[in-house]
């Protein structure tokens, strides 16, 4: 990779208002949202010059051709994948490939847990006049719900983090929503901190309360760490394990920034 290559997409990434994973690949879908196939799609609607999408979920890569806003073909799959759609640019005018296509991806993917995207640059497949099916074709022809109603903002944050917590207190309008786990040293935070610290955050913004994540680490006994999520009338109490905390923050500035 050349060195203007390089500092490009350095500046690129630390432009980027989404979510990175280690690797400074962006995060396009998590815990099941949006769903694997639509983030997909998105990616080939939102990409105008010919590149090399490289999404990657586990220990799988999927390379695609995209150009126009159209998925010109799968490229390669790693681990290797004998498919015969592999390499072969899809048409309408041959539904079985654009039906393997969608086969191979739903099942490589289809249940990807975080799955992350790199556009890179473009590598030679087919010929120049096959242009490929845009990704609003395949949304039809797919049958994917790429405009899916998603989750509550509060609830997408939860799915995200799902692993690292170990115990959760939801309460919306003063109301338990949902609770799981052991959450008694919870609800003793909810009863006796709660109610005192958004009075006084409230003050502190002079009422202008906005989405706030706080974390404690450490703030349990077994070395958990608590954190407490505020958002319009929703209040989340969560004990996490303090490993959890940059996934954590990220994910939260990816949903309510």
């Amino acid at each position: 990779m050349s060195e203007p290559t390089a500092l490009a997409q350095k500046l690129a990434t630390l432009a980027s208002k989404e979510t990175l994973d280690d690797t400074g690949a962006r995060i396009i879908s998590e815990a099941g949202t949006p769903a694997p196939i639509a983030a997909i799609l998105r990616e080939v609607d939102d990409t105008v010059l010919e590149r090399c999408l490289t999404f990657s979920f586990g220990d799988t890569t999927i390379n695609i051709i995209a150009a126009g806003r159209r998925l010109r073909g799968i490229l390669s799959v790693t681990p290797q994948s004998d498919a015969d759609i592999i390499g072969h640019v899809l048409s309408r005018e041959e539904p079985e490939g654009v039906q393997a296509a969608f086969n191979l991806l739903n099942g490589l993917c289809g249940d990807a847990d975080h799955l992350t995207v790199r556009a890179m640059p473009p590598e030679p497949f087919g010929k120049g006049g096959e242009r490929g099916i845009s990704a609003h074709g395949l949304t039809e022809l797919w049958g994917v719900a790429a405009d899916a109603e998603p989750k509550p903002p509060m609830e997408q944050f939860l799915s995200m983090n799902a692993a690292a917590i170990s115990s959760v207190l939801h309460v919306r309008k003063g109301e338990i929503v949902s609770k799981a786990g052991d959450f008694k040293a919870l609800q003793t935070i909810w009863t006796s901190q709660v109610d005192a610290f958004r009075e006084a955050h409230k003050k502190t913004l002079r009422g202008e309360e906005g989405a706030q994540l706080v974390c404690l680490e450490s703030a349990f006994d077994d070395g958990s760490s608590a954190a407490m999520a505020l958002y319009e009338d929703e209040v989340v109490l969560v004990a996490y394990q303090a490993e959890g905390f940059g996934h954590m923050q990220s994910s939260w500035q990816r949903i309510f920034s």
